[in-house]
């Protein structure tokens, strides 16, 4: 589970930043997506990016909570 939480995180982290930096110097009337032009309505490009964020964040907390778990003693907690 824990590579496929680091795998998911790496992916939508890179795609936020290929569709960030191909942008970065655009208007919104020349949007690109992986070098093809889209005319959309802003705010479904916000949400979108949103949406992606969301995802990796998902994704990079999965990844954590997995690493976190992993770390516990064998014995388990204290409790009577």
């Amino acid at each position: 589970m824990k590579l496929f939480f680091l795998v998911g995180s790496v992916i939508s982290t890179v795609l936020i930043l290929i569709v960030g930096f191909q942008n970065f110097g655009s208007t919104i009337n020349d949007f690109y997506i992986f070098f093809v032009p889209v005319d959309l309505n802003p705010s479904l490009i916000v949400f979108g990016l949103a949406f992606l964020g969301m995802l990796a964040g998902g994704f990079y907390f999965g990844f954590m909570s997995s690493l976190m778990k992993d770390e516990e003693e064998p014995g388990g907690s204290m409790e009577a």
